[in-house]
């Protein structure tokens, strides 16, 4: 349960990290940049504990590598 709670404190932090309004195209360009890894790490992370949560052996090892996998796809797709 601490690992959960853990995970998820740090994909939250990483998401409020990347907020606020930029004051140069370039500022802009890096909150944006920061966002995408925010969303892509998040979403392993999360997508990772959700995975862990099936199966046992080794497919308790594929359902969490899967369940990653798919968390970085969808973190990056809502970047774009």
């Amino acid at each position: 349960m601490n690992k959960v709670l853990l995970t998820c404190a740090l994909g939250i932090s990483l998401l409020v990290a990347a907020c606020g309004a930029p004051t140069t195209p370039t500022q802009a360009q890096v909150q944006h940049d920061a966002r995408c890894a925010a969303g892509i790490l998040g979403g392993a992370a999360l997508g990772g504990v959700v995975g862990n949560r099936f199966g046992g052996g080794t497919g308790k090892t594929l359902a969490t590598a899967a369940g990653a996998g798919v968390g970085m796809y969808a973190g990056q797709s809502a970047c774009n």
